[in-house]
């Protein structure tokens, strides 16, 4: 367990630059033009970085908290807070950093469209693998695919520019022992626009939206074949209502469903989650709220469309009983239906009946806040990126400010008691550093602590689990972006797409 540390002591940072590159398998066909080499030496290797790295001798590492800023790839040791040995350069627009079982870290790398592959033993770089052969830019989110009879992947979405030319899945090795780990093995076209996915808990399939897509808002897609990834459903704006009441003859007109927004309004999908009892896939339609339920697991899977009380936000996540699925949303909000100080609101859907079972306002600063947002820094609050304690307890939902809002900044991490499933209960909010923009958080693999990234004071607040109090402030580096977590006592901090 990590201990307790001294609230906000300062961190000194002590960079020691270097980068390797090593073992690059070709991604999706396609070859890596990095550079290998920054220090000049031709070599690959900073002159400052040990050859053995750290933590090498025992072959073990103390609990570390890895953080991905603009610029560079860094770890801390959690005990005394200090930086480690070793900095991976070369890391620009880092999102979704995730560790493995066995200690080794990944990163998607927007503005480079690579996937960078890193050792958190010794900080070296296993591989940097361009995130597409097949034309695919931007790779945003990243997920862990479920094992699949010992196989499991890397699954990167690349965004690209509202171009279906450059959008796609890709899919990476990462199952320990596997001849071909860390080399791309399938990839697979999706819609226009940011895409987020969730993933059958039987079989090699994944349902992945695509948000300014009206001919593709949500598809099924089957992997057992890499090399021939199947689309087997999708979901049209057609087919989910939108623009249906337009045209005088009653017809579609794809021009109300319009991906470049300028009439109408699309679906707008963002978030997806399974729920393992039931085996059917949510996603969450912004627009109007709607939930995308998915048939996933039949021979031939099916959508149906459940209304919820609110709309927006979308990020949506399984309880860990399997049952139940929570959607953030970000409205009804101060000054769109909700009262003063509420930030959005929570549906939760029970997937054995596929009924909204709850619907929770989000107050920013807890249940009982009364302060007016409006004409504050805090105006466009809303929830961010979810997740569960180990045990299902809580729910940590850390604040987001608004997107491409330049002046938002928030501080706090919102938590839900989510003992009862089907009734959550917002408990206060616990403040944090001051952010912008996406949230960014990790929960400990030992479950005992929450990470979260300040991005605008440039810090991670350490969040006890047990106490509900931030504990210390590490001091990270300019423009911390993402963060995850490894001890080898504890494993990797949670992951993002296993679902049990």
């Amino acid at each position: 367990m990590i201990r307790a540390l001294p609230r906000a002591r300062a961190r000194s940072l002590a960079l020691v630059p270097f980068i390797v590159l090593f073992g690059l398998a070709p991604a999706c066909g396609g070859d890596d033009d990095s550079p290998a080499d920054d220090d000049g030496g031709g070599d690959g290797q900073g002159d400052d970085q040990q050859d053995d790295g750290p933590d090498a001798g025992d072959g073990g590492i103390a609990p570390t908290l890895f953080v991905a800023r603009e610029g560079s790839l860094a770890s801390f040791d959690l005990a005394s807070g200090d930086e480690r040995p070793g900095t991976v350069t070369d890391v620009t627009g880092p999102v979704d950093l995730q560790a493995l079982s066995d200690g080794v870290v990944m990163v998607n790398l927007t503005g480079r469209s690579e996937i960078l592959v890193v050792d958190g033993r010794t900080m070296l770089e296993e591989a940097r693998l361009p995130s597409s052969g097949a034309g695919g830019t931007r790779p945003v989110h990243s997920y862990l695919t479920p094992s699949y009879d010992g196989a499991q992947y890397w699954v990167a979405l690349n965004d690209g520019d509202d171009d279906p030319a450059h959008t796609s899945a890709c899919l990476v090795d990462v199952a320990e022992g596997s001849d071909t780990r860390f080399q791309v093995v399938g990839e697979v076209p999706l819609g226009i626009g940011h895409h987020k996915a969730t993933f059958s808990t039987t079989r090699p399939r994944m349902v992945a939206s695509n948000i300014s897509d009206c001919d593709n808002v949500v598809s099924v897609y089957d992997f057992s074949d890499l090399g021939d990834i199947q689309t087997i459903a999708t979901l049209n704006g057609a087919d989910a209502g939108f623009g249906a009441a337009d045209p005088g003859d009653g017809g579609f007109d794809p021009a109300f469903c319009d991906p470049s927004y300028a009439r109408g309004l699309p679906p707008a999908p963002h978030g997806c989650a399974t729920a393992p009892l039931s085996g059917k896939a949510y996603c969450n339609l912004t627009s109007s709220g709607d939930m995308v339920v998915v048939d996933l697991d039949a021979d031939q899977p099916g959508f149906t469309l459940l209304g919820t009380a609110g709309s927006g936000g979308g990020y949506t996540l399984a309880h860990p009983d399997g049952r139940h699925v929570y959607t953030m949303q970000e409205s009804p909000r101060e000054g769109d239906g909700g009262v003063d100080c509420q930030v959005g609101a929570i549906a939760v859907t029970d997937s054995m009946t596929d009924e909204v079972v709850a619907n929770l306002p989000l107050g920013y600063t807890g249940p009982d806040c009364t302060d007016v947002l409006t004409g504050t820094a805090a105006e466009t609050a809303n929830a961010g990126h979810a997740f569960f304690s180990r045990d299902g307890g809580l729910l940590f939902v850390p604040s987001s400010g608004g997107f491409e809002v330049d002046d938002a900044r928030v501080d706090q991490l919102m938590v839900i008691d989510a003992s009862d499933p089907a009734a959550p209960v917002q408990l206060p909010s616990i403040q944090v550093g001051v952010h912008t923009d996406h949230s960014a958080a990790a929960l400990s693999g030992d479950g005992a602590s929450v990470f979260v990234v300040n991005a605008i004071d440039g810090t991670v607040s350490v969040v006890d689990v047990a106490s509900l109090a931030v504990t210390d402030t590490l001091a990270v580096g300019d423009e911390p972006r993402t963060v995850a977590s490894f001890g080898s006592d504890e494993g990797p901090s949670h992951q993002t797409g296993p679902v049990e």
